[in-house]
């Protein structure tokens, strides 16, 4: 099998740990950025076969890393070399691109299939494992005790990453056990995600998956209701007490000289339930309510930072919401930056693709999670985008399939492998649809 390909697939299965250092996501060393430094300097060394043409998505979110680089620099004197980690992590990530595009032309859509459905059986056993308490959790995610961290850092990185796999490999084998996993992550933001990408990249198969949810629940809502009753999906406020809660935290909320304080006090620290409407309903709400104003007011009252924000890392790990972060890390260019990114990426991807369902998923997921920071999930999202960029039919296995008249799997001498058609299959592509690709 193809080395680069082993080497994702390994990063994916990979534990999100700490070898060296500490901190999730700051000066540490996890076993995936070991896999990373390998599966790139085969790369850099070894002869191109398929030479790339970066598409202009691209370039643009290297534009988006070298407003992270130039905020990390410009504000070094306060955060030292920390904000250049936090940049380089981000094209860590965006680097996987270039290698799947080189892998994935001698790769076949059966062996993508084959090889992601491994990788869901994997986690389908872990995950019952952990839910059952027979191994050690991972994650070591704050107030996640009882919800699914497998092998990331937190359930929400967790529910994203399994949402990416289960859409590139539907079947009655894991599709349902999968589902099962994210629900038990219990990341309500996700789950809004998944039904809103799917229905808008399969409107048909979800409005018929609505009318059988619909029936089901009816049945069986009673059990399903008994059995969460205790957990976070039944205790979400209302999107109208969020917004009062947000409008009064807005105007409790002060505008910090620093961040420093924010991050000793309003992370770690008690201060934070100064300035909390109250401590009733979703208590993870009110955190984001006061953490939110404070982080976007601080950097609106220095006109210096709210152009080129504060430094990737700032603010912490975590701000559960990518936008806001990204404001208060590289003020108004970086968020710029970052929204044409994905409104380029939106026009171009061609839809029910898996990487259009992974990205309109996460632009509603980073509304309450940092999800574009996310060392599980980023790198899946570039290998998607990858393999649209050089045609893959696995990249949108229902139109190509369809469009080739491919017969059902069970006839292998009938079958045709455009998984292996190479650069040609680019132009293959743009035969099934009239719609533009993302070049």
């Amino acid at each position: 099998m193809n080395t680069y390909f082993v080497l994702f697939i390994a990063y994916i299965i990979a534990p999100k740990i700490d070898l060296v250092g500490g901190g999730g996501g700051g000066l540490t060393i996890r076993p995936e950025d070991i896999i990373s430094v390998i599966a790139f300097l085969i790369y850099i060394n070894k002869r191109k076969q398929f030479p790339i043409f970066i598409p202009s998505a691209m370039k643009i979110y290297f534009i988006f890393v070298g407003i992270n680089y130039a905020s990390a620099l410009l504000n070094i004197s306060s955060m030292g070399i920390t904000g250049f980690v936090f940049a380089t992590r981000l094209l860590q990530y965006a680097l996987w691109f270039f290698v799947m595009y080189e892998a994935c032309h001698t790769i076949s859509r059966q062996t993508f299939h084959r090889a992601f459905t491994g990788i869901c059986c994997i986690f389908i056993v872990w995950g019952s494992l952990e839910f059952l308490g027979l191994i050690d959790r991972v994650g070591q995610f704050a107030g996640a005790s009882s919800r699914l961290t497998i092998n990331t850092s937190g359930p929400f990185e967790t529910s994203v990453m399994l949402a990416m796999l289960t859409y590139a490999v539907p079947s009655l084998l894991v599709t349902p056990p999968m589902l099962v996993l994210v629900l038990l992550t219990q990341a309500r933001i996700t789950l809004v995600g998944m039904v809103f990408s799917f229905g808008a990249s399969r409107p048909f198969k979800a409005a018929f998956g609505a009318a059988v949810a619909f029936i089901l629940f009816t049945v069986v809502a009673q059990p399903i209701m008994a059995s969460f009753q205790d957990s976070r999906l039944v205790k979400s406020d209302s999107p109208a007490r969020m917004v009062n809660v947000f409008v009064e935290s807005w105007q409790r909320a002060p505008a910090l000289d620093d961040p420093s304080y924010f991050r000793e006090r309003f992370l770690d620290g008690p201060t934070i339930f100064r300035y909390m409407v109250d401590t009733k309903g979703d208590l993870s709400f009110r955190y984001r309510a006061v953490r939110w104003p404070i982080v976007i007011k601080t950097a609106v009252a220095a006109p210096w930072h709210f152009i080129v924000g504060w430094s990737p890392g700032a603010w912490g790990t975590a701000l559960d919401n990518y936008y806001v972060r990204v404001f208060g890390e590289t003020g108004l260019l970086g968020l710029l930056a970052f929204l044409v990114w994905l409104g380029v990426l939106l026009a171009r991807l061609r839809t029910a693709g898996l990487a259009k369902f992974s990205i309109v998923m996460m632009m509603i997921v980073g509304c309450f999670i940092d999800i574009f920071t996310s060392s599980k999930v980023m790198p899946i999202l570039w290998a998607f985008l990858a393999l649209e960029h050089a045609g893959h039919s696995f990249a949108f296995p229902q139109r190509a399939r369809q469009a080739l008249r491919l017969p059902r799997p069970g006839n292998p001498s009938l079958e045709v492998d455009t998984g292996r058609i190479g650069v040609q299959s680019r132009h293959l592509v743009d035969r099934i649809d009239d719609e533009p690709g993302w070049l």
